[in-house]
């Protein structure tokens, strides 16, 4: 069975707009220690810190980034495609430091490695537009350039030292608002802010009515985001679906509408698609009959070498009617 396009647009919108709530299963596991779970093997010589819960979490999270950004990926629009590239490989990156745990001491290496692949990638795929004579329009150009941006701007918590709890900047203090240190502060709320930047990008740039879907992970990164920054909570991507429901079930009727629209809408267009083969080949019948009349006239004058002028009036006046016919 052939989906139609509708059919398409609206399991994409409904996967982009599921996809955020994946992070929540973290919910489901406990605080037992990595080392003596199931996980057992990632973390084997109990060297690290993390719990089940907290793997889990950062796992979901990249997941459902990896599975958006793929579905964006997909929609087959080549002026995003380098920067689309560049957040693919930055989001595996991201999994291989949190699989290979024992890679974490060497983390800022790994990353500066990464990200000098990503500018060789970049320029790589600059050059090869431009020598392939292909029209790379300044706004293309700068799609891209913001999108290679979002990743460098994610992991400027490098800079931040581990273990302070406070820092002034520019005669304001900024606390670590719960978190155990600024450097895990600022790894969340910057990876969060980029992630947000990322689907806010796509939502400005992308046309089709199933955009907005995009606002369901824009609203709970927002609020993720509002909670971390502004209110007194130990709890992490906790509550945010409580919070957002009564605009989340919102926006799904309003995507269930847009899709009926959309649909409805592609029913009218393949009736007139219809309508207008079917007119198209009445004409050309029509059209082909008379044609053939006139043929056959010119036929019985080229047969005929000597014609009274009755017949010659006759056979002119049948031609014009023909003619008119067919004006």
């Amino acid at each position: 069975m052939i989906l139609s396009t509708t059919t398409k647009d609206f399991v994409k919108a409904l996967a982009i707009f599921l996809l955020p709530f994946l992070s929540y299963l973290h919910l489901f596991f406990d605080d037992t220690p990595l080392s003596e779970s199931f996980l057992s093997f990632l973390d084997s010589g109990n060297t690290h810190k993390f719990i089940v819960s907290e793997w889990i979490y950062y796992f979901l999270v990249k997941l459902q980034i990896l599975l958006l950004i793929l579905i964006w990926r997909s929609a087959l629009n080549l002026k995003f495609r380098i920067g689309q590239n560049i957040m693919v490989f930055w989001l595996l990156q991201q999994f291989c430091t949190l699989f290979l745990l024992d890679f974490r001491s060497n983390l800022n290496l790994i990353k500066l490695l990464s990200f000098t692949s990503f500018s060789i990638y970049f320029i790589y795929k600059l050059r090869s537009y431009q020598k392939s004579n292909i029209d790379l329009h300044k706004k293309i150009l700068l799609y891209n350039t913001l999108l290679f941006c979002i990743p460098l701007f994610a992991e400027l918590s490098i800079l931040v030292p581990e273990g302070k709890t406070s820092i002034d900047i520019l005669y304001q203090t900024i606390d670590s608002y719960g978190f155990k240190d600024l450097y895990q502060f600022s790894f969340v709320i910057l990876d969060k802010l980029a992630i947000l930047l990322t689907y806010l990008f796509w939502f400005l740039t992308e046309k089709k009515w199933w955009r907005y879907a995009i606002l369901s992970p824009i609203l709970l990164l927002a609020n993720q985001s509002f909670n971390i920054l502004f209110t007194e909570t130990n709890a992490v991507d906790e509550i945010e679906l409580y919070q957002s429901s009564p605009f989340l079930l919102t926006l799904l009727i309003a995507l269930l509408l847009l899709a009926q629209a959309a649909d409805h809408q592609e029913r009218i267009k393949a009736f007139l698609r219809l309508q207008y083969q079917h007119i198209e080949h009445a004409v050309e019948q029509r059209f082909g009959r008379q044609q053939q009349n006139i043929e056959a006239k010119k036929q019985r004058l080229a047969t005929k070498k000597d014609l009274s002028k009755e017949e010659l009036a006759a056979l002119k006046k049948e031609l014009e009617q023909e003619l008119k016919k067919l004006t």
